[in-house]
Order: C-alpha cells, then sequence, then structure tokens
C-alpha cells in the first residue's frame, strides 16, 4: 500500500512537471512567434572560391531583438545577410546548430548586433528595395542611416601563364540615408552645399558651430558631429 501511494507520488509529481514544462514552451513559442517568421536557413560560410560575403558579418555576434521598442529575445546570436535581406537567428552566437531562423521583416521590429542597431525600412525610392539599415545618429530633427550593399562580380578565368584567375567577389559598398522630421527617406546628397541645406532652420546657429568647430561636412565623422548638435538646436 505504502509502495502504490508513492507511485501515485512519483506519477502526480511527473505529471506536475511535464505540464509546467509544456505551459513553459507554449510561452516561448507565443514570443517567438512575435518576431520570427516560420521561414529557417541553413547555416554556412559563404561561397566557394569566392571573395567577400552576402553577409555584413560571415560570423553569428551577439544581441538581442527588439519590437516596438521592447527586449522581445536576448543574448541571441545575430547575423545579418545582405543579399537575402533577412537577419538570422540562433539561440546564442556559438551554437552549433546548422539551421538558423530568420527574424521577420517588420518595421515594428529591430535588432542590435553587438554595438549596432538594424532597424527595416521601406523606401520611396523604386530603385530601392525594403531592407536592413544601420541606425547612425537619431535625432528629433534628422536620422542617419548607413545602407550596407553587396555587389557580385563575376571572376575571370586567366589567359595566360602570366596573369592568374580572377575570383568571383562581393564587393562592399555604402550609402547613407537621411530621414527628416517629415519622415521621408532619401539619399544623403555629396554636395557640400546640398548638406549645408539640411540644416536651414537653423542655418545662422549651424554656421557658427561648423566653422567654429572646423568642420568638413562632406567627411562622413564631421557630418554626424553636426547633425547631434542640429538635433539639441
Amino acid at each position: 500500500m505504502l509502495l502504490r501511494r508513492k507511485n501515485l507520488l512519483v506519477t502526480l509529481s511527473l505529471c506536475l512537471c511535464l505540464q509546467a514544462f509544456a505551459q513553459n514552451m507554449t510561452n516561448d513559442d507565443t514570443t517567438n512567434d512575435i518576431f520570427l517568421s516560420p521561414k529557417t536557413t541553413p547555416i554556412y560560410k559563404g561561397y566557394k572560391n569566392t571573395k567577400g560575403s552576402i553577409y555584413a558579418n560571415k560570423d553569428f555576434q551577439n544581441g538581442s531583438v527588439f519590437k516596438e521598442g521592447k527586449v522581445v529575445a536576448n543574448n541571441v546570436g545575430l547575423r545579418y545577410n545582405v543579399q537575402e535581406e533577412e537577419i538570422e537567428l540562433k539561440k546564442n552566437a556559438n551554437s552549433s546548430s546548422t539551421v538558423a531562423n530568420v527574424i521577420k521583416a517588420d518595421q515594428s521590429i529591430h535588432v542590435r548586433i553587438l554595438n549596432e542597431a538594424f532597424v527595416y525600412l521601406v523606401s520611396p525610392d523604386k530603385n530601392q528595395k525594403a531592407g536592413y539599415f544601420m541606425v547612425m545618429s537619431e535625432g528629433s530633427k534628422l536620422t542617419i542611416y548607413k545602407k550596407i550593399i553587396k555587389n557580385f562580380v563575376e571572376g575571370k578565368k586567366s589567359v595566360n601563364s602570366y596573369s592568374r584567375d580572377v575570383p568571383d567577389t562581393f564587393k562592399e559598398k555604402e550609402q547613407l540615408y537621411i530621414v527628416s522630421n517629415t519622415g521621408s527617406l532619401t539619399k544623403l546628397p555629396n554636395g557640400k552645399g546640398k548638406r549645408k541645406k539640411l540644416f536651414a532652420s537653423k542655418e545662422a546657429e549651424m554656421k557658427s558651430f561648423i566653422d567654429s568647430n572646423n568642420l568638413s561636412i562632406r567627411k562622413e565623422s564631421d557630418f554626424y558631429k553636426a547633425v547631434s548638435y542640429y538635433n539639441t538646436l
């Protein structure tokens, strides 16, 4: 009789543990549905005999996922697939998993990989498809984004013994974009005069700041300084 009672207690305890485990799994699945797409993708380092990579960084790095400004996943492994415009996710950066999840392409979701924030934006430029942009400087008047672009350049076979094969290459370039308080996303102009026009509402103050700090606003780092100051005015 005592043995049967012990067995009953063990069975009840096991049921309660399984129920709690199932509840936790359900909660996790519900949370995952908020930011993960149904898609999964195989994990690989890149194309064979090809220079460069389709990733901003081919290694998964530690990061977090945010939904409407709130953390929904923390200390996970993330990497940005530039070619597919996807953020891939593993449970942690050092996981040996051969398959990764994919973050939903949604403007309410953004990720932070190490110290870099990536947001998903839809561009009004018909030649620029929707995708992920790095947040370089954020403010009430002007926000600066950086778009990473990967162009595939086909290689060439050597034509004689004096030359070498040129491998296929993914060449990376970057393009800066700005968003004004009107909400429009546009490419940042290269010219000094056109950049100064961005500060037209505070022209006198900005001229004084740029001159006194000897800034060249065609230089990326100096332009960030000017924008940061402009956003305080």
